[in-house]
């Protein structure tokens, strides 16, 4: 995953206009850059944003 990667799976989970994809997303939380919210949610961790 490239940053440029990791940019656009953070901006698909902010971003109520985007699809997220929930492979995409699921590789931000194991790298520490997003966390789990509920059953099929994702949002960014602080270390996602900075």
């Amino acid at each position: 995953m490239t940053d440029a990667d990791r940019i656009e799976a953070l901006l698909d989970i902010v971003d109520e206009t985007r699809t997220e994809n929930r492979d995409e997303s699921e590789k931000l939380v194991v790298l520490g850059l997003a966390e789990r919210r509920g059953k099929s949610g994702f949002w960014p961790t602080n270390a996602g944003w900075n």
